[in-house]
């Protein structure tokens, strides 16, 4: 109670809402009728931690100037190259800065790979702070970086190896993580990339070295939790060095003290995340209360310990890997009941159930899907990994050290039990059954753990399990899903996708979902050097968590507007990775390559294509599609671009593709007495649309402009600009404002903003 008390009241310092002091007051209840007289010492931790939490974020500035150039530190992690980028943490001045240099050639990628840990370097770049949260559901890169003591991204215009040198007076702890940095690159050179990626992840925590594909794998089948260093894995090293020192001579209270000793380091060593120093102060925590022959409370003992973290850095609090070692543990601790007296396999079932029911709400809220296989397959993979793939990694290290020869006669053993890892995770995808619900309200949030709470209290008083116990539970998942269903009002969402354009509309009570362009990522030609293990593809990354989140399973009708690839360029993984109705082109005699592309696509999985010209139309529940362009006459991919009236309710939106002066011209002699209440900027904002007669013809109310930060094309020109300011058009930028959505009900309209 004392650590809930404590970390609510970070929580709510961070996160003021009026479902917050709900909550506050619930547990605040609860607290009084448990403990009564005691409770005063428990909710003492909530104003206190609320105080100091305010304390810490008040006092959490850097004290380095953004005009600053040249820099002389440390290098701190371990240097990641990645195509051509090099990143790397470099402490200047006793903080910690995050360096990205790009790469120039092969032979400078080859001279930067002997970069490492603990080297002086003197580099010159320009201070930048990290962009801001610009999705709604998307990553506070800010403010991740802010709770880990990180101000400003160093992009270098001087950087190379010959300005590093080997750092004097190196610390214990510097020395600890040069091993680690060392060992790393050992598995690196005798392995593999995906076998020493996942020897590294299962013994070091590093997990910059799996491959990105065989990530997704683990994530699509919640088995992330594996490839983090946790309880387990201290458990197992400390059982067995204190075998070792037993069988050394040493007496049972100098095997303890050195594992004391040792298990600081092994936190270096795994690096100290969030759960392995969890595991790590608890681990010596109960060796010492062993030496003094004294019993605690497991469940007081972890309290004391996230009390203390917490004390030493309050941010920990919203990390996703403290909230799930500290929750589960807790699950686990206070479900000896059920635990004790089982067989070993019923053991790895029964605690596999638990902590996955346990734990989705809080992977819902990140991920907003949960898969229905990730118990058995937990199950099945628990054992895998750590029975058989950490001894093969731990064995493995120690023949890198001290027998390197020998590994070339067991490479292939090796090899073979990681490969077929990898091989069943991969044709497991076909079957991860991954449910979405999006991301649940705060509201939600609380029901799934009251639901979640009851089902196990049930468990334990009756000692058996009835359906009856899980029904309040999936209760609340029924509400979950059904409540887009339930919902009167439209929302239209413009994402912010960069320089390209996506808008997701969702009709009164999801009669309908239609996406309206899905972005695209613009792809140069590259040297084998330069690529990147995984290209960035804003569809992947911006546009389906989008639609995940927002519980969005299937799509009624997919618009792309244009062929051009800022547009239309994630069209088909859209159709390969969610459910598709429709698939809507402009109507013109011949498609380009990605048009063509998408339709056959669509054509393969059996989607009925249709393509769109102008006074086409059609309706659904309180909301009308008028399609007023292309017509009959071929011009300019922009110039054909679908353009659609939408009016909801009362109120009408225009979206308008890439169209310019030629295609708008045509609109308003067609269609003179179109109006709109909102407009999307054409050609994103371009000199070369929205002239202003347009819009003094369609008089909208709002502008929204769709584009790219610091794009190279100068969108949107400041004449437009302009043109939109002198009509009293309110104006909402993607660059500026990330994404934006516009919720319509009967009455008004209300614009929401990322930023």
């Amino acid at each position: 109670m004392s650590a809930c008390s404590a970390f609510y009241g970070i929580w709510l310092f961070q996160h003021f809402s009026v479902t917050g002091l709900v909550l506050l007051a619930i547990l605040v209840i609860v607290i009084i009728v448990q403990l009564k007289k005691k409770s005063v010492y428990v909710l003492v931790f909530l104003p206190v931690f609320f105080v100091y939490s305010y304390y810490d974020h008040t006092n959490s500035f850097s004290k380095l100037p953004q005009k600053q150039m040249k820099f002389s530190g440390k290098i701190k992690s371990i240097p990641k190259i990645d195509g051509n980028l090099l990143s790397f943490e470099l402490v200047t001045n006793d903080e910690t800065i995050i360096v990205y240099h790009k790469i120039k050639s092969a032979a400078e990628q080859e001279q930067l790979k002997k970069l490492s840990v603990n080297l002086s370097c003197v580099l010159k770049g320009k201070l930048e702070e990290p962009r801001k949260r610009s999705h709604f559901y998307g990553m506070d890169y800010r403010e991740y970086l802010k709770n880990n003591d990180i101000y400003w991204i160093l992009s270098t215009i001087e950087f190379g190896v010959g300005h590093c040198v080997k750092t004097k007076n190196v610390s214990f702890h510097d020395h600890i993580k040069a091993w680690r940095n060392k060992n790393i690159n050992e598995l690196e050179s005798h392995f593999s990339k995906n076998t020493s990626g996942l020897m590294n992840a299962l013994l070091f925590g590093y997990r910059d070295g799996i491959e990105a594909e065989t990530l997704h794998y683990y994530q699509g089948l919640g088995l992330t939790h594996l490839l983090a260093v946790s309880g387990f894995n201290v458990g197992i090293v400390t059982y067995f060095l204190y075998l070792i020192l037993v069988r050394m001579g040493f007496i049972k209270e100098i095997a303890y003290g050195l594992i004391i000793l040792f298990l600081p380091i092994y936190i270096v060593l795994t690096g100290a995340e969030s759960s392995i120093i969890r595991a790590g102060m608890m681990g010596i925590i109960v060796i010492l209360v062993m030496m003094l022959r004294r019993k605690v409370h497991p469940v007081t003992l972890l309290s004391a310990v996230c009390i203390g973290m917490l004390s030493f850095n309050p941010s920990f609090a919203f990390d996703l890997g403290f909230q799930l070692s500290f929750l589960m543990t807790f699950v686990l601790i206070t479900s000896i009941y059920v635990l004790k007296n089982a067989s070993p396999l019923r053991l790895l079932i029964i605690t596999s159930f638990i902590c996955s029911i346990f734990s989705f709400p809080i992977i819902l809220y990140h991920f907003f899907e949960f898969s229905l296989l990730s118990i058995p397959f937990n199950v099945l993979y628990i054992p895998f990994v750590s029975m058989l793939l950490f001894p093969i990694s731990f064995i493995s290290l120690l023949l890198s050290i001290f027998a390197p020869k020998v590994i070339l006669i067991v490479n292939e053993i090796i090899e073979f039990f990681f490969y077929f890892s990898a091989v069943f995770m991969e044709k497991a995808q076909f079957l991860k059954m991954a449910v979405v619900l999006g991301r649940p309200a705060e509201w939600i949030f609380t029901l799934y753990f009251a639901g979640i709470l009851f089902f196990l209290y049930r468990w334990e008083v009756t000692k058996r399990i009835h359906i009856v116990f899980i029904v309040p539970f999936l209760v609340v998942c029924f509400i979950h899903w059904g409540l887009p269903y339930a919902n009167p009002k439209a929302t239209v969402s413009f994402i912010n996708v960069g320089q390209g354009d996506s808008i997701l509309v969702e009709l009164p009570y999801r009669k309908a979902v239609y996406m309206i362009d899905t972005g695209g990522t613009v792809s140069f030609d590259q040297e084998d050097w330069e690529k990147r293990e995984e290209e960035y593809d804003v569809t992947k990354e911006i546009v389906l968590p989008f639609l995940k989140a927002k519980g969005i399973r299937h799509v009624d009708g997919l618009i792309i507007t244009h062929g051009d690839t800022d547009h239309g360029g994630g069209g088909e993984f859209l159709l390969e990775n969610i459910k598709v109705n429709n698939v809507f082109l402009p109507n013109k005699r011949k498609g380009n390559n990605l048009e063509t592309l998408i339709e056959t696509t669509a054509a393969r999985k059996n989607i009925n294509v249709v393509k769109l010209g102008k006074g086409m139309h059609w309706k659904s529940t309180h909301s009308l599609f008028f399609v007023l362009h292309p017509g009959s006459k071929e011009s300019t991919s922009n110039n054909n671009s679908i353009v659609l009236w939408l009016k909801i309710y009362d109120h009408t939106f225009l979206l308008t593709g890439d169209i310019e002066a030629e295609a708008e011209t045509d609109i308003t002699n067609s269609f003179p007495k179109i109006k709109t209440d909102v407009l999307k900027v054409g050609h994103h904002g371009s000199v070369t649309s929205s002239t202003a007669t347009f819009l003094d013809s369609v008089s909208p109310r709002y502008g929204i402009i769709s584009a790219g930060e610091n794009n190279l094309y100068g969108h949107p020109a400041l004449d437009v600009l302009k043109r939109l300011r002198e009509r009293d058009i309110a104006i909402y930028r993607t660059d500026e404002h990330g994404d934006v959505s516009i919720v319509v009900d009967k009455k008004r309209f209300k614009v929401k903003t990322a930023k």
